[in-house]
């Protein structure tokens, strides 16, 4: 959600996105009424034209998988977990696994003791409706309690990286270098003044994220745009690497970001119902 008081001033540190509407290449509605408010998003690297996505806080611990054309074709439900507030998705290969991470880290008020990320096998592809057993990763923060909407996972390592909510335009990049299950961990906090603002209303605001498959491009989201940032070389260095813009399309409140497997198209998803889901071809570094 969008605080009603945002305080906006252009940062010369980053590129400023070009107003207009981009050129849109491919778009899919899901127009199923069980997503309502889509807030996260990730394509298939097994299978073609295959995409998930899940709903906003309010709803239970599911995931939906879906087609282009729209329709759902399965419906995932998580065993033994809440959704307190799922903010973000990714999809990596990680020790030659595809897995699906669920991002439970949203916290408006900022007062949660522990956020939580979880990870499954993607399902195969004739697997219907389903009830998965994740793993879960529990985490916290060394300094103050964060709003997070933004997941990233390094396929090198499997390294859990979150990029906060901007608080007074201070956007803090945290990361968990070894995640284990079964226990809390506390992230490292890599960068508390990453400079984020894309302009127009909700510019500094960090929604979504996600990670190439080939781990050397890093995408951020706000509400009015997006910038692509090299992971070339060690992983680490997309943080301090200059960005370059990215305009999405309008949107109504556009929370969920992805690349296709081979990295050449970005797909961007809002919330709302229908959900439009919208393809543009990946700016080049």
């Amino acid at each position: 959600m969008i605080p009603a008081l945002l305080a906006f001033s252009l940062l010369a540190q980053t590129p400023t996105v070009p107003t207009g509407e981009p050129e849109v290449i491919g778009q899919i509605t899901i127009r199923d009424e069980t997503v309502t408010e889509s807030s996260g998003l990730a394509a298939s690297r097994r299978y073609k034209n295959v995409f998930y996505t899940h709903n906003d806080s309010g709803d239970t611990a599911r995931f939906f998988r879906f087609d282009n054309t729209g329709i759902v074709t399965a419906v995932f439900r998580l065993e033994g977990v809440q959704a307190v507030d799922w903010e973000d998705m990714e999809l990596q290969r990680v020790d030659g696994t595809d897995y699906i991470y669920l991002a439970d880290t949203g916290d408006n008020a900022r007062q949660r003791n522990q956020v939580f990320v979880h990870r499954i096998p993607e399902p195969g592809i004739d697997e219907g409706n389903s009830l998965l057993k994740p793993e879960t990763f529990t985490l916290t923060y060394p300094d103050r309690k964060n709003d997070c909407e933004c997941l990233l996972v390094d396929p090198a390592t499997g390294a859990i990286w979150l990029v906060t909510k901007a608080r007074d335009q201070k956007t803090s990049v945290y990361v968990c270098r070894e995640p284990k299950a079964g226990r809390v961990q506390t992230l490292e906090l890599v960068k508390d003044d990453m400079k984020v603002n894309t302009g127009m209303l909700g510019g500094t605001l960090v929604t979504a994220g996600d990670v190439s498959q080939d781990g050397k491009s890093v995408v951020l989201k706000t509400y009015a745009g997006g910038y692509i940032f090299s992971a070339k070389g060690r992983f680490d260095s997309w943080v301090n690497s200059v960005p370059i813009p990215v305009q999405f399309p309008l949107e109504k409140q556009g929370e969920g970001v992805c690349f296709t497997p081979d990295g050449s198209v970005l797909m961007t998803c809002s919330e709302g119902s229908p959900c439009p889901v919208s393809a543009i071809r990946t700016p080049k570094h």
